[in-house]
């Protein structure tokens, strides 16, 4: 499958550390996933290490992470229960009219109704197509692969980076069909115990096939940078010297 040769390819040109990991959202799920009571943001964390999880209703072990994800809607006592542990548990966000705007303001909203799971596998093993590629990485890493996002459309990113990890990881590239960055939620990034260098990068996976299609023509890539003699001659001019690549 072509995304489980993407993943090789990507791993070694950009050295990642971490596999690229595949969300999917289906209702038919691949044999062998892990069903247990899991976070969302544990899943994306075990994927990258090679364990497959898959998230329901039932065992999503987050309520703000089964909400982004769209798996299940709150009850007024849930939605109580979760602005206090936002204001007074994370201490995240500092009042409900705070939580009302990030959530009313939001450019996306919860996919409710998309499917019953949502399969994290490792790219290289994913069985099923991914609906949005993360990418765990340095901000060199990072840096490369917005670079290969935007090599063909020169489009301008529109990123939302705030708020739980799981909504702008998986929710916000999957409605948008955008690629965002994102540095993870404080709590998140301690409970998954995440290196102060590792933020992340998710591609829509048509927006993955493009920036592989790039990488050979890209300088993000392994296309050899170029300083043609007049471009030298305009930077010395200019009181520059040329800079090492």
């Amino acid at each position: 499958m072509e995304w489980q040769q993407w993943a090789r390819q990507l791993t070694e040109v950009l050295g990642l550390k971490k596999a690229p990991v595949a969300v999917t959202y289906t209702d038919t799920p691949p044999p062998g996933a892990s069903t247990g009571k899991c976070r969302a943001c544990t899943a994306i964390s075990r994927a990258s290490a090679g364990i497959i999880s898959d998230l329901t209703a039932e065992n999503s072990g987050c309520p703000g992470g089964s909400l982004y994800l769209g798996l299940r809607e709150q009850s007024p006592d849930q939605a109580r229960t979760l602005r206090e542990f936002l204001i007074h548990g994370e201490k995240l966000l500092g009042s409900p009219a705070a939580i009302h705007r990030s959530r009313a303001m939001a450019k996306v909203k919860p996919p409710f109704g998309l499917a019953d799971h949502v399969i994290f596998s490792p790219l290289d093993k994913a069985e099923l197509c991914p609906d949005v590629v993360v990418f765990i990485c340095t901000p060199q890493q990072a840096a490369r692969l917005v670079h290969l996002a935007y090599f063909e459309t020169g489009l301008p990113m529109e990123c939302d980076p705030t708020g739980a990890l799981c909504r702008s990881v998986v929710t916000y590239p999957l409605v948008t069909g955008k690629v965002n960055v994102s540095f993870g939620d404080i709590t998140a990034r301690r409970g998954e115990k995440m290196a102060d260098d590792e933020l992340f990068v998710s591609f829509p996976f048509m927006q993955l096939r493009s920036a592989v299609g790039s990488i050979e023509r890209c300088s993000a890539g392994t296309a050899k940078v170029e300083i043609p003699a007049a471009m030298r001659r305009l930077m010395q001019q200019s009181g520059g010297e040329p800079p090492e690549m």
